[in-house]
């Protein structure tokens, strides 16, 4: 009997070690279990029902996870794959009734597939939810196709009037709007904006065409500002401005011949109303709900595109009457930037518009007074900027606008005659736009001196062009002596070194051109007063240097 009860108490302790152990061991397995990297690849995700599905991100595989690219491609591949065909298969039925001369039983058979897929999708909300997701988006797209196909590109319209087939479209984009709106999905408004271009398009109608355009951009620029979905404002950026370049080309789309429109018919309207639409982006506060760079972006890429347009609708409508389309883009860009100087939190965009609008103006001016006479007010109008700089603390438009001074100089210079009123217009801006620059330096945080050394370079070359060609040929050298001896005067005034130096560069290019060009062609009388001026005030100068430095040696001891 006691070696039975013995044996009985190893038979239950060893069941109770056996015990011990599994627990042992499943109390390693729930730690592994419990880190994040192991949980990502064993606990199958879950979804909440409201909240947005992003399909590059459910197919992106990670490094280390090619283990779950088999079951990605079987669960999401596959899905869209299968939603493809069924797509397909169904618009092929519906177009074999509609040859068949059936035309009721195709929409039929086509508003029966919308209705069973979304109730599919309605039904899989919870237990399948990217395959309810994809039911929804691919039933949205067949809802639409075969409300189109009711009146649009088929010979057995259901709806005669083109009206009536528009306005059906219209309803059916601001369901998919209030769907996007009350889900708060970026991609589903992105699915309601291709349906308003495509349908602004189909409808091939200037005003329908370039009034939907102008609609899709409004309603994207407000969802930016309400819900912060830039990716779908830069996709609005680039739609709405293919539909000016699909209309000005006769809307090969529909079937019509590539051409160019004759007739305008206010479409500039239209353009600009985009143009400025898109330009409210740079009131959107920083929510930090999108990158810093987008808001930069979005109005680059609206400033290019809609400059291209410009000159496309310039050369082909207004080749010659063109002044009041740049000054109308002038008096809104001017003003506009004063509103983003004080309201937006962007710092950068109200010298884009200002700068936008100053070109604007410029080539107002050009349109109003032609070259030659145009160089004179551009070259007031550059230190006009300058002055405007100030207020606007933007180091971007003194750099663009010096960029263009030299460029108006250079212009004027290669293709414009001679006048003394605009040669010495551009040496005294110069000296006043270099002047300024000093004086509110610390306003306008500029660390060097690039920018007041290029104004004092024009200066001096322009200043001795002037003089060479107002003044008679045997009195350049005088002019030139006595140009150098101002530049002198105004360094000590300014007590600034740098007018020193182009006193000096001036002595010298004077002595060059005494010797190079006087002795060859002025008269001998002339030819002597140059040289003894010259040498008087040379020999004048160098004694105030020789005075300086005394005094310099007299301080350090």
């Amino acid at each position: 009997m006691s070696n039975q009860k013995n044996s009985e108490t190893d038979a239950v302790q060893n069941i109770r070690e056996r015990m011990d152990a599994l627990e042992a061991r499943l109390g390693k397995l729930e730690s592994a279990l419990s880190t994040p990297s192991v949980r990502e690849k064993f606990v199958y995700r879950s979804y909440d029902p409201d909240e947005e599905i992003n399909p590059a991100e459910l197919l992106s595989i990670k490094k280390g996870d090619e283990s779950l690219l088999e079951s990605k491609i079987g669960e999401y591949g596959l899905a869209w794959l299968g939603n493809v065909v069924l797509f397909f298969g169904i618009v092929f039925l519906s177009q074999y009734m509609t040859n068949l001369q059936k035309p009721w039983i195709a929409a039929g058979i086509g508003y029966a597939a919308v209705m069973g897929i979304l109730v599919l999708s309605h039904r899989l909300h919870k237990s399948f939810t990217y395959m309810s997701f994809l039911f929804g988006v691919f039933g949205q797209i067949l809802l639409f196709y075969v409300s189109l196909r009711l009146h649009f590109f088929t010979n057995n319209a259901i709806i005669p009037w083109t009206w009536l087939g528009v306005a059906l479209l219209l309803v059916i984009i601001g369901l998919q709007v209030y769907q996007a709106v009350r889900r708060k999905s970026e991609f589903y408004t992105g699915l309601a904006l291709i349906m308003t271009i495509a349908t602004a398009i189909i409808s091939d109608s200037t005003h329908t065409m370039l009034a939907f355009a102008t609609l899709g951009a409004a309603g994207t620029v407000f969802l930016f500002y309400r819900f912060s979905w830039y990716r779908v404002t830069i996709l609005a950026i680039i739609l709405t401005y293919s539909v000016f370049i699909i209309w000005i080309m006769n809307n090969p789309i529909v079937g019509n011949p590539i051409q160019g429109v004759l007739l305008h018919q206010f479409s500039y309207i239209y353009l600009g109303a985009c143009a400025g639409i898109f330009s409210m982006i740079a009131l959107i506060p920083n929510s930090g709900r999108f990158p810093v760079n987008v808001i930069l972006t979005s109005i680059l890429v609206n400033g290019m595109i809609f400059s291209t347009l410009l000159f496309l609708w310039v050369m082909v409508f207004f080749p010659e009457d063109y002044i009041w389309l740049f000054l109308s883009i002038a008096v809104f860009c001017i003003p506009f930037s004063i509103i983003l100087k004080q309201f937006s939190p962007w710092k950068y965009s109200p010298a884009f518009y200002a700068l936008y609008g100053f070109v604007a103006i410029s080539i107002t001016i050009y349109g109003l007074y032609n070259f030659p006479r145009a160089y004179l007010l551009l070259s007031i109008q550059s230190f006009l900027v300058v002055s405007i700089a100030l207020w606007y603390r933007s180091r971007i438009i003194i750099v663009m606008n010096v960029f263009l001074f030299i460029l108006i100089l250079i212009a004027y210079m290669a293709t414009a005659a001679s006048s003394n009123v605009i040669n010495f217009s551009f040496p005294v801006v110069a000296i006043l736009s270099a002047r300024v620059l000093n004086w509110q330096k610390e306003q306008l945080n500029l660390q060097t001196d690039l920018i007041r050394n290029i104004y004092l370079v024009i200066l001096f070359c322009t200043t001795l062009y002037a003089l060479y060609q107002a003044v008679p040929g045997p009195y350049v050298t005088l002019s030139w002596t006595l140009a150098g001896v101002l530049f002198f005067i105004l360094s000590l005034l300014f007590r600034n070194i740098k007018y020193r130096w182009m006193a000096l560069a001036g002595f010298i290019a004077t002595a060059f051109y005494l010797f190079i060009v006087d002795l060859a062609n002025v008269e001998i009388l002339y030819r002597i007063v140059a040289f003894l001026f010259l040498a008087m005030i040379s020999i004048g100068i160098s004694f105030y240097y020789v005075k300086k430095m005394k005094n310099r040696q007299k301080t350090e001891e």
